[in-house]
């Protein structure tokens, strides 16, 4: 029995749904399945009854989660009493992400497990723009970043890897002329002008616009704005279209709408490659091992 499968069947009782527990942690339902199974085989008992409509505990799956959640309630709760007898000072982890993505379901998932053996560890998100992630980096403001790949490629001090792979979206208004066409393409949006958020890297973020649309035959005309809180507003109030990525939080507004693309991208973690923290370094490999399929 291990952290895992304690942590897997927490999670698929709590949902109950293998499904829904998949989609959240982005682990595959297959690898879900094959650590519960590892662990009703050692505990000698059938842990959920499972049927079309819904996965439910069994008499003995209920006292095993009662039991298990007193576990992790009590685990936390000692490391952190004795976190402050050996004199350990409580530190912030701060995780910075590159504005307007929603990854609640993912990282609350991703910081419960690591709260749960580091009870004395406080962590803080930060939004952040695309061309302050690599700064703040850099210079020890957050500990770990979650970006694009292309943040990081230029950056020999930052290690990443992928954890994500997101598919592009053209952004729109609902009252846009265009909205009601049938059939309605990508292509359709070549009169638009395509707003962007201000980057360091304005002309990276040119070439990028520009080979999203490229197999749509269009040369966007391309207005940058401050951040991306000002890009989707202006989306919003109908003045032109944007690119964001399907993780993108505001995709959920009712005023806006959205079409694929075919251009895909990958998201990074990144942190310092010669960081001697330990606690960051465990963060980052939960957040690396939490995000793959295994």
């Amino acid at each position: 029995m291990n952290d895992l499968q304690i942590d897997y069947f927490m999670a698929v009782a709590t949902n109950s749904s293998f499904t829904k527990t998949s989609e959240e942690l982005f682990v595959s339902q297959p690898a879900i399945s094959k650590q519960i199974a590892l662990l009703e085989r050692e505990l000698g008992v059938k842990l959920f009854i499972r049927n079309n409509r819904r996965t439910e505990l069994t008499e003995a799956g209920k006292r095993y989660f009662d039991f298990f959640s007193r576990y992790k309630t009590e685990m936390g709760n000692i490391k952190h009493e004795v976190s402050e007898l050996d004199g350990i000072t409580a530190q912030t982890i701060t995780i910075g992400i590159l504005e307007g993505w929603d990854f609640a379901s993912w990282l609350t998932n991703v910081i419960k497990k690591y709260r749960d053996s580091h009870g004395y560890v406080d962590i803080l998100i930060n939004y952040v723009g695309a061309k302050e992630v690599s700064t703040l980096l850099l210079t020890d403001e957050i500990d770990i970043a979650i970006s694009l790949k292309n943040t990081f490629d230029t950056f020999a001090e930052i290690e990443s890897r992928n954890i994500l792979e997101t598919r592009k979206k053209l952004v729109y208004n609902k009252q846009n002329i265009l909205a009601m066409k049938e059939n309605l393409s990508p292509a359709d949006f070549a009169n638009e002008k395509f707003f962007a958020p201000w980057s360091i890297m304005d002309d990276t973020v040119t070439k990028s616009i520009n080979m999203y649309m490229q197999p749509y035959g269009i040369r966007p005309n391309i207005q940058f704005v401050n951040n991306f809180e000002s890009m989707i507003n202006c989306v919003r109030y109908n003045l032109g279209v944007a690119i964001c990525d399907e993780f993108t939080g505001y995709l959920n507004d009712k005023n806006l709408e959205s079409i694929d693309l075919q251009e895909k991208e990958f998201i990074c973690a990144g942190m310092i490659k010669n960081s001697t923290n330990d606690e960051v370094r465990e963060l980052y490999d939960l957040i690396l091992s939490c995000s793959v399929d295994s």
